[in-house]
C-alpha cells in the first residue's frame, strides 16, 4: 500500500510496522502487547485516507523475539470498512467451473461424518 508509509497506534501512541491491511482490519508488528478487545485508534502516516480510523484489538501475539526485545503481532478490525483507492480491483470473474466449486464447497462436512482416529 504505497499510500501509507507509517501508522501509530494510540494508546499507548507508538509507531507500529504495517504487515497487512484489508477493508476490514489490519495486522502490524511492534514493541507492545495490547488486550484483546481493547479500543484503540489508528492514525496513518503519509497519503491515505482515511488518516485515523477507530479499531479494536482481535489478535495479539509474540511475532518474533531478537537482542533489541519481543515484537508483536498485532490484527486490529475496524469499526467500520474502509475502501481503497491506490489498486482498485474489478470483482472476479466467475465460470462455470468456479460455480461447480462454489457448490461443492458450499456444502461442508458435518461433525458426524467425521472421525477422529487418535
Amino acid at each position: 500500500m504505497p499510500s501509507i508509509t507509517g501508522l501509530r497506534i494510540s494508546p499507548p501512541g507508538f509507531k507500529a510496522a504495517l504487515v497487512d491491511i484489508s477493508a476490514s482490519g489490519l495486522l502490524a508488528e511492534w514493541g507492545v502487547a495490547l488486550r484483546i478487545g481493547q479500543a484503540v485508534t489508528v492514525d496513518f502516516e503519509g497519503t491515505f485516507s482515511p488518516r485515523s480510523l477507530g479499531a479494536q484489538v482481535v489478535r495479539s501475539a509474540v511475532a518474533s523475539m531478537t537482542s533489541g526485545g519481543v515484537r508483536y503481532h498485532v490484527g486490529l478490525a475496524f469499526t467500520a470498512p474502509i475502501a481503497f483507492e491506490d489498486n482498485p480491483r474489478p470483482p472476479p470473474e466467475t465460470s462455470t467451473e468456479d460455480a461447480a466449486v462454489q457448490v461443492t464447497v458450499a456444502d461442508p462436512l458435518q461433525p458426524d461424518d467425521i472421525e477422529n482416529r487418535w
